[in-house]
């Protein structure tokens, strides 16, 4: 499996035997020692982790212009747990910053901007480094399972009438949803609801129920 030979090479060198500046973006020794030695678990966390944060640049960007600050910080943090469970420490400490500045009011402007392109851009490393590490021909996508029918009737419920605890539930069914709507109308939903958009957001959840349908009829 691709992730056994990663840990060995990773292990060859110490982050200290590294020049400075070109540290790996992930201690995967550490982040192996977190789940026990564990290779497939660790393929599983690492793939669910690209799988989820791969855009999370964008929504920052999104929830800031929507001057949407609660909902930035929510996604610093949350960034910053995951990355912690990869031990991607400067990813880590780039959402902690982030999340510092907009706890202490700097929701717009030079500086949360500089904070996000920080962030952006280790992520690109991080990401670049679990992508190679997930490349290897026995290397399995874990993908999520769409969100339960139930679940989208109750979200739409609550768009329709502007419910502001919509926000809440797409962030915490967000990998539901993005295997439910794909990456791209995805990217369009969470701009709507960043914005408070509910008409839009719940009219790409009808687009979609109506494809579903136009596909079972074909079929």
């Amino acid at each position: 499996m691709v992730v056994h030979h990663a840990v060995r090479d990773v292990t060859a060198t110490t982050p200290a035997a590294v020049p400075d500046g070109h540290a790996p973006a992930l201690d995967l020794a550490a982040a192996l020692e977190r789940v026990m030695g564990d290779h497939d678990l660790l393929q599983r966390v690492l793939t669910r982790f690209a799988a989820d944060y791969r855009d999370v640049a964008a929504r920052l960007r999104a929830a800031l212009a929507a001057h949407d600050t609660e909902l930035a910080q929510r996604i610093a943090h949350t960034l910053k747990g995951a990355s912690g469970m990869i031990d991607a420490g400067l990813l880590r400490q780039r959402a902690l910053d982030l999340e510092l500045a907009l706890k202490a009011g700097a929701g717009d402007g030079a500086q949360v901007a500089g904070l996000v392109n920080a962030l952006d851009a280790e992520l690109a490393r991080v990401l670049q480094e679990v992508d190679a590490m997930l490349a290897g021909p026995h290397a399995v996508p874990l993908t999520a399972a769409p969100v339960a029918e139930l679940d989208l009737t109750r979200l739409r419920a609550m768009l329709d009438i502007g419910d502001g605890r919509a926000s809440d539930l797409v962030q915490q069914w967000r990998p539901g949803l993005l295997a439910a709507l794909g990456p791209e109308r995805m990217r369009t939903f969470d701009t709507a609801i960043s914005r408070f958009d509910f008409e839009r957001a719940l009219a790409l959840l009808e687009q979609r129920e109506e494809q579903q349908k136009e596909s079972a009829s074909g079929s």
